[in-house]
């Protein structure tokens, strides 16, 4: 089931040894932070089985903590132990419980009574995630056939419609056009389902992958060739500097660099260049940069690489960036996205000379 983390917040270091010792068993991970303020923000990044903290030292009321616990999202339902001093009455312990404190362990306490508590809430964390994998997998179900039935609905009118005029008239210019229309057509259908099984591939930890040295440079000339019909002439401008090799899949290598490319040319500014630097003068990674211009619609930001998740434009199914955080993540690099008036929209991957393979490639499917 992986490493249950369990966060410890110790703001004074004051917390007896043995207490500590009772929850360091093998499967969980200890992470302890000295301040509340610094246990938010690690809660925000990873998740946790529970929060044990220290009522008396914690440098903020501890009430408080426990109420800013319940108002946020991420952490409304996690559990809080909260070790009281041994002066606490009756009304102050109603009073943290009512706050949203899931536990509180009255000083000195046993550390047998911590252990049998943590085993209890690490039992209760693995039931909640197995719970919240199914919901997403029946959630990630409902999505690819409302997908299917909504997104390949357009394209496939049109797939029809220029069929019957075909049958109908045999002006050739018009045959031209209505040829070309059904191309495009079934172009977007290929390419929507093809993501489709992309992102069921990754779910399904079904991807193959090879991992040998490439030429990150060769890949993306070719991907920018594969951009280079009428629509889209000459709106690519390729960059590389210093050595572009490394180990990684060719295949998913050229995804990312066409998702991100055709993400690029599609939500751009219209005439604009896209501008695709591959730069290796780095030691030990080769970073890309795909800009365009123009600005992504206010609010998206991190949401973009979430599945499902489409811009003001509304094309596509929304799987175009997930995809290539996921790939990314595959290769043991990291994605990230700027967008601002002044600089455009740039994504940046930047990717491990050596390959590094990250033990999962499914963080964070199905979330929003």
């Amino acid at each position: 089931m992986g490493v249950v983390r369990i966060l410890v917040v110790d703001p004074a270091g004051a917390q007896d040894a043995r207490l500590r010792a009772c929850l360091a068993q093998p499967g969980r991970h200890l992470e302890v932070v000295a301040s509340a303020v610094e246990a938010l923000r690690r809660l925000c990044d990873e998740y946790f089985a529970f929060v044990l903290a220290d009522a008396e030292s914690l440098d903020m009321d501890c009430l408080a903590f426990a109420r800013l616990l319940r108002q946020q999202p991420e952490t409304a339902d996690l559990p809080l132990v909260l070790l009281a001093p041994a002066g606490w009455d009756g009304p102050r312990t109603v009073q943290a419980y009512r706050s949203g404190a899931t536990e509180v362990l009255h000083q000195p306490v046993d550390p047998d009574i911590l252990a049998c508590k943590a085993d209890v809430l690490v039992a209760l964390y693995h039931e909640r995630r197995r719970l919240d994998e199914l919901a997403q997998a029946l959630r990630m179900n409902e999505i690819f056939a409302a997908v299917l039935s909504h997104d390949l609905r357009n394209p496939l009118t049109a797939v029809a419609t220029g069929a019957e005029l075909l049958l109908r008239n045999q002006d050739p210019q018009l045959v031209m056009q209505t040829a070309e229309r059904i191309r495009v057509s079934g172009q977007r259908m290929a390419s929507m389902v093809e993501r489709l099984l992309d992102a069921a591939r990754l779910r399904a930890g079904t991807l193959k992958t090879r991992f040998e040295r490439v030429d990150l440079g060769a890949i993306a000339r070719h991907i920018v060739e594969e951009f280079s019909g009428p629509e889209h002439a000459g709106r690519i401008v390729l960059c590389t500097h210093g050595a572009v090799d490394l180990v990684g899949d060719a295949g998913a290598l050229g995804q990312v660099l066409s998702n991100l490319m055709g993400n690029a040319l599609k939500h751009g500014e219209k005439g604009q260049d896209v501008v695709v630097e591959v730069d290796g003068t780095a030691p030990d990674a080769v970073r890309v940069a795909v800009k365009n211009a123009g600005c992504m619609q206010a609010g998206l930001g991190a949401r973009a690489f979430r599945p499902f998740v489409r811009g003001s434009t509304g094309q596509g199914v929304g799987l175009g960036l997930y995809i290539v955080s996921q790939l990314v993540t595959l290769h043991g690099g990291r994605v990230e996205l700027r967008s601002a008036q002044e600089i455009g929209t740039v994504v940046s991957v930047t990717l491990p000379r050596a390959g590094g393979v990250s033990e999962s490639s499914d963080a964070g499917f199905g979330e929003g």
